[in-house]
Order: C-alpha cells, then sequence, then structure tokens
C-alpha cells in the first residue's frame, strides 16, 4: 500500500471513528444543545416567577402536616377542572395537592404550546425540570407539610419533566439553566402518567434512582407519544433495583382520563381505565403516606 493510500485510510477510519462516537452521544449533544439555549437563572428567580402560579388544595378532614403531591401539566398547558379532579384524588388520600402552571409565567398561550411545546421547539423536559427543582423547593419551606412525604406527579410533558430532574438529581445535576440549589433528598415517589420517554431525556442517558417508588400508567394505544418507549424504558430501570410499578392501559389512547375533552377529542376518554388509574393513583399515595408511621 503506498504511502498515500496508508494516509487516506488512516484519514477514513479516523473520520468514521468520529463519526460513530457523534452517533452515540447525538442525545447528549442535543441535550447539551437546547440547555445552551436556556437563559440562566438562580433557583430563587425561578420560585419567584411560578410562585403567583401556583394554587394549593389542602384536604378538609385532617390537620397539618400534610403529605403533599405536586402535580406537573401537559404540553399544551392547564386544564384547571382536569388538574383539580386528580388534586380531588389526592386529598381524598389525605394529601395536600399542589398544582403547578408552567405556561402562564412564560407567557405561553395554548396555541403556541401546542405548535411549540408539544413538538419539542420550546422549554423542554430538561429546562422544565428546573420547575420541578423549585416547586419542590417552594413546598418544602411551607410549615403545612410534611417533607418527608413529597410526591412528583406528571402528565405527558410533566412527566418527561419529573423524569428529567430526578435523574439529574439522583447524580447531584441541577437542572440546566438553575443555579444556586441543593439536590432533594426527600423525594418520596413519583407518579407518572403516559408521560414522554423518546429521544431527548436525561433518564435514558442517566437511569433510575432505586431509592424512589414510581408508579407509571402508560396508554398502550397511546397516539401522541410512542406507547413501547416507556414500557421498554421503565422495565429496563425496574430490572436494575429500581421500584417501578407499571401498569399499561391495552386499548387507552394519550388523555384517556379527561373528561373535560373538547367534542372534538373526547373520544380519547375512556372512563373505566380513567376510574383505574385514580384507583390505582390514590392507592399509591396512601402506601407512600403510610411508610414510617
Amino acid at each position: 500500500m503506498s504511502r498515500r493510500a496508508r494516509a487516506f485510510l488512516i484519514f477514513l477510519l479516523a473520520a468514521l471513528g468520529v463519526g460513530v462516537v457523534v452517533f452515540l452521544k447525538r442525545e447528549i449533544l442535543t441535550l447539551d444543545y437546547f440547555a445552551s439555549r436556556i437563559k440562566p437563572s438562580a433557583l430563587s428567580a425561578r420560585e419567584e416567577m411560578l410562585a403567583p402560579f401556583i394554587e394549593y388544595r389542602a384536604p378538609k378532614d385532617r390537620p397539618p402536616p400534610y403529605p403533599v403531591v405536586i402535580q406537573f401539566h401537559g404540553c399544551a398547558g392547564m386544564r384547571e377542572n382536569f388538574m383539580r379532579q386528580w388534586a380531588d384524588a389526592a386529598n381524598a388520600a389525605g394529601y395536600m395537592a399542589v398544582i403547578v402552571d408552567s405556561l402562564r409565567p412564560r407567557g405561553i398561550g395554548r396555541e403556541r404550546a401546542l405548535a411549540t411545546v408539544c413538538h419539542g421547539k420550546e422549554l423542554v423536559g430538561e429546562e422544565r425540570a428546573g420547575d420541578v427543582l423549585a416547586a419542590t423547593d417552594i413546598v418544602r419551606k411551607r410549615s403545612d407539610v410534611d417533607k418527608n412525604r413529597i410526591v412528583l406527579a406528571g402528565w405527558s410533558h410533566g412527566g418527561w419533566s419529573i423524569m428529567d430532574f430526578i435523574a439529574l438529581n439522583a447524580h447531584r445535576k441541577a437542572p440546566p439553566g438553575i443555579y444556586g440549589g441543593a439536590p432533594h433528598e426527600n423525594i418520596a415517589g413519583v407518579i407518572l402518567i403516559y408521560p414522554y420517554c423518546g429521544f431527548g431525556g436525561w433518564a435514558r442517558i442517566l437511569g433510575w434512582p432505586k431509592g424512589v417508588p414510581t408508579l407509571a400508567l402508560i396508554a398502550g394505544d397511546d397516539r401522541t407519544v410512542d406507547p413501547r418507549a416507556c414500557p421498554a424504558l421503565l422495565s429496563r430501570f425496574a430490572q436494575t433495583g429500581a421500584a417501578i410499578n407499571l401498569h399499561v392501559y391495552p386499548d387507552a389512547d394519550h388523555v384517556f382520563d379527561d373528561p373535560y375533552l373538547e367534542p372534538q377529542y373526547i373520544k380519547a376518554y375512556n372512563a373505566k381505565d380513567h376510574a383505574d388509574a385514580a384507583r390505582r393513583y390514590r392507592a399509591f399515595l396512601e402506601k407512600i403516606a403510610a411508610r414510617g408511621r
């Protein structure tokens, strides 16, 4: 082989090697790119932004301190009746429900959200993970909550954001764009309802901590997110020792638990699966609340 041919072969192999590395790390590179576009802010500033858009709904039949479930809506934004029905389920389990609106503080309306947030063009999961950290920090400062029983619940995009937060938090990493916050050691549980588990999630890269009980309710006929992605990912976590309680509703579509959908979308609602999901939601919360008593 001539010297020129050898040089070309070396160059080709080097280029191939770089290409392989880029391909294998493309998810991290994508996440790093989106992280670079987030305007850095102190945790206190994120808390100040969110605080006016957080609703607290405490149970009426028991005194504080309350166990807490913090609720994070999907990509299209806050639907008050929908979120409050789940707050009622939390109240029935003896929990204070804390409902966090991530879009109104940013001036993102429903139309814009559907066009951008729901298509991964703005406010991706790793950025909204900062909202999860901020809301959790706000709740921990309240005198009427049980700081050892804080549960995070997320629907769709909200579930993705929680998954990013938990994965980063387990590695003592702050969500991108946030500084001045400490990792949380006392997340008592996580509830994920038809979350996005596809490309661009830190949990896919970093894994899932063993010490966080997790309930995942998945729509098996989901036409908004890939219904195969979460069962595959969460089953992998379970095989490494994570406490994952995974349930798939075979015939359910995205938002199967929303009886308040507009007429053109109401066919996605499934009353039977919704009732079962509410039962599992409440049972999970009651189990968390009973720990350590």
